[in-house]
């Protein structure tokens, strides 16, 4: 079968009404709901995350003991810097998160196809965003383990 690359374009630049099984619109709904929910629950842990960071500079001094209060940088601002990056990376999944319950709850209720769409980019991003997270992390334990062999070998 051979497709044709204008015939496609032009399909799918042409607006269509929003046609939904009611099962598939329950299901949405209940998606909404529960990304709501894990979205407003990220929220709150990514603040106390960034707050725990922000307060670990006064906190970690007055934890630690021998060589590490001699340290250039004290473990407490290392601590803080850690876990406000660590916030800030899980703020930006959270909102995609959030951005796609509530165009989805607005495309659900006004049958809006331009909503729809909004709705899927921010979870197509949310996606995205958790993909490149796994490149890195997978990259990393690689690397971890070539220099662990390399340290075995020398």
């Amino acid at each position: 079968m051979e497709y044709n690359s204008e015939s496609m374009i032009n399909e799918s630049t042409s607006p269509a009404p929003l046609s939904i099984s009611k099962t598939s619109v329950s299901y949405l709904t209940e998606t909404g709901k529960w990304s709501k929910f894990l979205s407003i629950i990220g929220f709150v842990f990514t603040g106390l995350v960034v707050l725990i960071g922000i307060f670990a500079g006064s906190i970690m001094p007055s934890m630690t003991e021998g060589q590490m209060r001699h340290m250039p940088f004290g473990p407490g601002i290392i601590f803080g810097v850690v876990y406000i990056g660590m916030g800030l990376l899980y703020f930006f999944p959270t909102l995609y998160l959030f951005r796609f319950s509530q165009k989805l709850k607005i495309a659900l209720s006004n049958k809006d196809n331009d909503a729809l769409d909004t709705a899927f980019s921010n979870q197509k991003s949310l996606y995205k965003f958790y993909g490149i997270i796994m490149i890195l992390v997978i990259s990393l334990y690689v690397l971890i383990g070539l220099f662990a062999l390399l340290a075995v070998f020398i």
